[in-house]
């Protein structure tokens, strides 16, 4: 574990790195888009306002599209601009573009809709709890082993657990520049995005045969994404590449954050309903069926590989003879959700996490015994059929304990609370998450890496994978160069730019160092053995004629993995990465109130490339599931939902407890995902540190002083 200066650090540092605000070029125009404000309903009438020169406006609506009015997603459902028919808030009625700024704003604010209005759903509870509003495929996941429990000793127990929406708050909003080269009939975009390739697909369906070529770059800085930077883009990148084709001039289109708050997407709010079969004396869980829904918004898009990622982690990580699991997407009238660090992870694992501390609660048991005796271990199978090759998880609950105390805590905060007003709680909850997509998606997205050999000695790095703040760049070069053994500097990633860089596949699905950096490093050890150097500097400079020279990999799946889509049996996932986690609450009944006061992580990532980099990535993600259980929340009903950050309440520094994390199994030979599962644990672990402290189950997130305090109310009746 070495950490290593992040390559762009002093670039940002110093405000060099350029964002995508800070690009400009001749003739360029601003850009923006007018969308629908009903839920529900249809457009009537465009009133545009008195007073302007409409000959000195781009505006673009449906019927200007020369392709496809459809965006390329895992299910193509939702148009790129609607003319009529609304089927959500915020969904893009024009595209418009003017040489300035501030007269294209006031223009936009000018201009009125009329709609026909009809009756909608926007109430998360309304969407989830009624079965009328599933829409596309149900999911389902079927296991059975020999029972071996004792028929006479099992009761049964059914909880039904809540998951609200959740925003991403990147730092920098939804942005991209179109620029259009008439003579070449090429399309470029520039912007802040996740998956270049993915918006070349969009680019090029909305486009139609109206440009012969597109490419895609992203900006140089990308100020945060989460997976909120996945999928909207492709919709924003084809709007903005329309306006740019009919003005015949570059267009720049970046959101303001109230519309960003407003019209992207989001964490899908879940609910999950589990029905258990255990034995009545001391919680070992025979039996579990499950049904897991997901509240999509208005289309499906890339709902269902986030519901499939959700029932594939459902059951935690806990070893059961028989699992029966359902998941079903439902159908709101609000924007569309979609991909969020943990994927649908953390939805599935809050409510397994939770149901188990319920149970030892009502057996007035250890939570942390009740874990021990349900734990998967080597040997057992996942719901999947999939064998478990290693005891890692049981190693993480081991050292989080020991670290954080927890059995001692545990019994001194029961004594503590008989006799004080402000109450302790100690809470555990463990958390898995597979690497890379989920089944068969590696071999379907066939990942391809170049590594170039310059005549100068650099070793520049061509892969689709972006830099978005996590410092992916530095550490892809650090793996790289732990075969190379040259100087930092002469070693790096190389913008993404779709007509130079091969297609090594999104980065998402916590696969951009585990599979992305893993088939980098096989290539530069491939590299090494077929040029026969012992050191690449003296090579390249005795050799100048045979350089620069260009290598490429692509990444092979283990044959052994065989997963089937539609039983969903098989290897969903080569490699699980494991975690426990500890949090330590202090409650004041008189606020209604949870301090979050310490929280201890213990994860088995394998090898830990980056140290300093790897830590950031679980205080960021810690944080950010913290307020996931705390105060984020988007309001119930109807829309508009937010109007800025200060009605969405984001974990402020006074919030942010005393973290702890700690890295096990790091000799492994394989660096597996790490980015997206500090997201997947912490709330749970709050939630039965509350329980711990009071008594009170609570089912549903946020864990806000109003949903606390009404729950006191009803436990006292």
């Amino acid at each position: 574990m070495k950490s290593q200066k992040r390559k762009d650090a002093f670039a940002k540092l110093t405000g060099k790195c350029r964002f995508l605000d800070d690009y400009t070029v001749p003739d360029m125009l601003q850009g923006y888009i007018i969308y629908t404000t009903i839920d529900r309903g249809w457009i009537r009438k465009i009133n545009f306002p008195a007073g302007f020169d409409l000959q000195e406006f781009t505006i673009v609506s449906a019927s200007d599209i020369p392709g496809k009015n459809i965006v390329p997603e895992p299910v193509n459902d939702q148009p790129f601009m609607t003319s009529e028919v609304v089927d959500n808030f915020g969904q893009v009625i024009l595209g418009i573009a003017h040489p300035n700024r501030e007269i294209l704003k006031k223009f936009i604010s000018l201009t009125r809709i009329e709609y026909e209005r009809r009756n909608a759903v926007t109430d998360t509870k309304e969407c989830l709890d009624n079965e009328a509003n599933q829409f596309g495929e149900i999911m389902h996941l079927k296991h059975e082993l020999a029972p071996t429990y004792n028929l006479r000793h099992l009761w049964k127990w059914q909880q039904i657990f809540y998951t609200q929406h959740q925003e991403q708050a990147y730092l920098e909003p939804q942005g991209m520049l179109a620029e259009y080269n008439i003579e070449k009939e090429e399309m470029k975009i520039t912007g802040t995005m996740q998956c270049p390739f993915f918006v070349k697909d969009a680019v090029e369906s909305i486009m139609g045969k109206a440009v012969k070529n597109v490419v895609i770059e992203t900006s140089e800085g990308i100020g945060g994404a989460f997976g909120g930077k996945e999928d909207f883009p492709n919709l924003l990148a084809g709007v903005t590449a329309l306006l740019a084709w009919k003005a015949q001039k570059p267009v720049k289109i970046v959101l303001d954050r109230k519309d960003d708050l407003l019209i992207t997407t989001n964490r899908h709010p879940s609910r999950v309903d589990i029905i258990a079969i255990m034995h009545d004396q001391n919680g070992f869980i025979s039996k579990i069926d499950i049904d897991y829904r997901l509240d999509a918004g208005a289309f499906q898009t890339l709902s269902p590989v986030v519901l499939h990622r959700g029932i594939l982690h459902a059951t935690g990580g806990y070893n059961i003879a028989e699992v029966k699991i359902k998941g079903s997407l439902h159908r709101s009238n609000t924007p569309p959700n979609g991909a969020f660090r943990g994927f649908g992870a953390p939805q599935a694992i809050f409510a397994m996490e939770s149901f188990i501390d319920n149970v030892a609660h009502r057996l007035s048991i250890s939570p942390l015994r009740l874990r021990q005796l349900n734990l998967l271990k080597t040997g057992d199978q996942l719901p999947t059929s999939q064998i478990v090759t290693e005891n890692h998880l049981q190693d993480c609950l081991d050292r989080v304990v020991q670290l954080s105390g927890y059995k001692k805590k545990f019994t001194d905060f029961q004594e503590y609370n008989k006799t004080n007003t402000v109450k302790k709680g100690i809470g555990l909850a463990l958390g898995l998450h597979g690497g890379g997509y989920t089944g068969n998606g590696e071999k379907v997205l066939q990942s391809r890496v170049k590594i170039v050999l310059e005549k100068n000695g650099m070793v520049n790095i061509y892969v689709a994978n972006v830099e978005m703040g996590q410092g992916a760049h530095t550490t892809l070069a650090q793996m790289v160069n732990s075969i190379f053994k040259l100087p930092p500097e002469k070693v790096n990633v190389v913008i993404p730019n779709t007509s130079q860089t091969p297609n090594s596949g999104p980065t998402v699905a916590s696969r951009t160092i585990y599979v992305v950096g893993n088939l980098l490093q096989k290539l530069a050890e491939r590299i090494k053995s077929e040029l026969g150097f012992a050191d690449l500097k003296d090579h390249i400079a005795k050799n100048q004629n045979s350089f620069p020279q260009s290598f490429e990999e692509v990444f092979v799946p283990d044959p052994a993995d065989d997963f089937d889509d539609i039983t969903n049996q098989g290897v969903a996932y080569h490699d699980f990465s494991w975690a426990a986690c500890v949090v330590e609450i202090t409650y004041d009944p008189d606020l209604y109130q949870i301090r979050v006061d310490k929280c201890w992580n213990v994860l088995d990532v394998g090898k830990v490339i980056n140290e300093g980099i790897a830590l950031g990535q679980v205080y960021g993600g810690v944080v950010q599931a913290l307020g996931w259980a705390l105060t984020e929340n988007i309001y119930k009903k109807g829309y508009p939902r937010l109007s800025g950050f200060t009605d969405y309440t984001l974990p402020a520094s006074l919030d942010i407890p005393e973290i702890k994390v700690e890295f096990i199994h790091t000799n492994s030979p394989v660096a597996k995902g790490l980015g997206e599962i500090p997201m997947d644990y912490p709330a749970p672990a709050v939630r039965n540190a509350f329980l711990q402290a009071t008594g009170i189950m609570i089912n549903e997130l946020p864990l806000t002083p109003e949903r606390i305090f009404a729950a006191q109310g009803r436990s006292k009746k």
